[in-house]
């Protein structure tokens, strides 16, 4: 801790006085002005899952977000990932110079003046997002990237407009529309299985993933304390009313207080923003319907020419694959379309 400009309040100096200290850097809490709300959904084992992530915008136009989500049981699921390479440039302008060395710049972008770049190449976890018919269709940034590195959570983030022409308008005000639709993966796991729902959990805390911005880069709900950084001592030898001992101690009881600067403390205003979990659950496959290869949920003898198709001329495999196995062995074979045969046209 860097100890300036100390003040030593010696006698019985309260916890009442340091609070009284505290500057608040805001106003009290505002109405409702956003909810972001991750979508119920569910899915058979081994399926494609579409997650929606619903958007409420009541006071401002959204132009920017970031936020991340987890899940609980990554023995059941996980997000739709691939690995890419991404390649991350960054400009600098020097602002001091010592020889031909640049000890201090700062970090601009491409459209303004720069003396130096740097380059970076990294292999990411990147999430798979759908933004068809979304309120971020057409937004000019829209990415995701799992920080595990495992596809168990997503860092989602999106820009309506990148410093450069041309302006692509924000999100206006509105209510229940979709922001984006997150996409993941069910694993083909039992039907015995008993606990089968996923919870997608936002993470608030962290606010380095978590926020959404107006065009002017004004933060929505987001509230930030300007409070004393406050040092407690308590005096261990003292000569008449002269302490000749000091030591730091962390609450009563202590003589003294020092105030050695300020701290800003930011955090979500949950009576501004709303945040909900969502979840996923898994569904138990309602039994096969053995011979209704078609899945249209009859075995007639259109069955029986889609398995021949498809045997023979080459046709598309069955959409219900488990139907296709008429017998029931585990395979599918010459002897299935001998079952669907006998079964419609039985020996008389």
């Amino acid at each position: 801790m860097i100890f300036r400009n100390r003040l030593l309040l010696f006698g019985a100096v309260t916890m009442i006085t340091a609070l009284s200290l505290v500057i608040t850097g805001t106003t009290q809490a505002q109405t409702l002005e956003l909810i972001l709300d991750i979508g119920d959904t569910s899915a058979l084992p081994g399926e494609q899952v579409t997650i929606p992530v619903y958007l409420s915008n009541f006071e401002d136009t959204i132009a920017g977000f970031n936020f991340w989500v987890q899940l609980d049981r990554p023995d059941i699921m996980e997000f739709t990932t691939a690995v890419a390479t991404v390649i991350d440039t960054f400009y600098w302008i020097c602002l001091e110079y010592s020889g031909p060395d640049c000890i201090d710049s700062v970090l601009v972008t491409a459209e303004d003046p720069w003396d130096f770049m740097q380059i970076d190449t990294n292999e990411v976890v990147v999430g798979s997002l759908d933004t068809n018919g979304t309120l971020t269709s057409g937004w000019e940034y829209v990415d995701s990237r799992s920080l595990g590195g495992v596809g168990y959570d997503l860092n989602v983030v999106g820009l309506a407009n990148l410093p450069a022409p041309p302006m692509t308008p924000g999100i206006p005000i509105q209510e229940g529309g979709v922001l984006i639709k997150l996409m993941g993966t069910v694993y083909d796991i039992p039907d015995t299985m008993t606990e089968r729902t996923v919870n997608i959990h936002v993470e608030t805390a962290t606010l380095d993933h978590f926020g959404f911005s107006d065009p002017w880069g004004n933060s929505i709900g987001i509230v930030c304390d300007t409070i004393p950084d406050t040092s407690f001592w308590l005096c261990t030898q003292w000569a008449g009313e002269v302490c000749l001992n000091w030591v730091r101690v962390y609450g009563p009881p202590y003589d003294s207080i020092s105030i050695d600067g300020y701290d800003i403390i930011c955090y979500l205003d949950t009576s501004v923003v709303h945040v909900f979990d969502g979840s996923v659950t898994v569904l138990v496959p309602p039994p096969p319907l053995y011979g209704d290869v078609n899945c249209n949920g009859t075995v007639d003898i259109a069955d029986l020419v889609y398995i021949v198709d498809y045997m023979f001329v080459g046709g598309p495999p069955s959409p219900c694959e488990r139907n296709f196995d008429c017998d029931d062995d585990g395979e599918i074979t010459i002897t299935d379309l001998i079952c669907l045969v006998e079964w419609m046209f039985p020996p008389q």
